[in-house]
């Protein structure tokens, strides 16, 4: 069991994983600091949780970023911080959207009908097959789930693999009853390669030679050992 349930849904990808604790993050200090004269505080709070996030996740790149002592030095370093920050998550959404374009299709009108058309074939041989009702709805459930990409404008290719997967292991398991669904589940592959064929070359990107980093703070913030804001936080900062 999960000790923490709010992070039940992460992707298993660091950096997408990064990118939506990012986005949860920022929301919340949006709403912290809507209106607010003095935000100082939030960003002291938001800048501390990025950076555990990022060690969290063993993201290199953030402990060249600290938190300055001086409170009159949060507003220039939070902005550095903030903006180095956002072109990393740009840079990481771009990134990943080309990576997924090579490894998915889009499917025309007709080849989804098609698809569909396969698939409901396949549900009405479950559904008459002689298998635990807990089984056939963790099937359909799948099933449900890859429909569901097929209307997407791009469908993955990876979410079909892991559909036909857990189909298959059952039918090599069944009866004779289930054997005709290996040759529905072929036919929707050949829909999709056909459909991949016939796009553009993508190049096929290579995986990157080491993962993006943070942006380096144009210079390190030195704040007076007497300052406002005490030292004793970073006690509490992962880096």
């Amino acid at each position: 069991m999960n000790d923490f349930p709010e992070f039940d849904d992460l992707p298993d990808d660091p950096e997408v994983a990064f990118v939506r604790l990012y986005e949860r993050a920022n929301k919340e200090y949006q709403e912290q600091t809507y209106d607010v004269q003095d935000t100082r505080a939030a960003a002291v709070e938001f800048m501390n949780t990025m950076l555990g996030v990022a060690q969290g996740l063993e993201i290199s790149g953030f402990e060249e970023w600290t938190i300055p002592d001086d409170w009159d030095d949060i507003y220039p370093a939070f902005t550095s911080f903030d903006r180095a920050l956002k072109r990393y998550i740009m840079e990481v959404k771009v990134r990943k959207s080309r990576v997924t374009k090579v490894y998915s299709v889009q499917l025309s009108p007709e080849d989804k009908e098609r698809i569909h058309s396969l698939i409901r074939e396949i549900r009405e041989i479950l559904t008459s097959a002689d298998l635990q009702d807990r089984k056939r709805n963790s099937l359909f459930n799948k099933l449900n789930a890859f429909e569901a990409d097929v209307d997407r404008v791009r469908t993955r290719f990876d979410n079909a693999t892991l559909m036909a997967i857990d189909i298959i292991g059952v039918v090599d398991k069944g009866t004779n009853a289930l054997k005709p669904i290996n040759e529905l589940l072929r036919r929707i592959q050949a829909i999709m390669g056909n459909a991949k064929e016939s796009e553009p070359e993508q190049n096929q990107l290579p995986p990157p030679a080491e993962r993006k980093k943070l942006p380096p703070p144009p210079k390190r913030i030195e704040g007076p050992s007497n300052g406002g804001f005490s030292r004793d936080l970073d006690d509490d900062i992962p880096f």
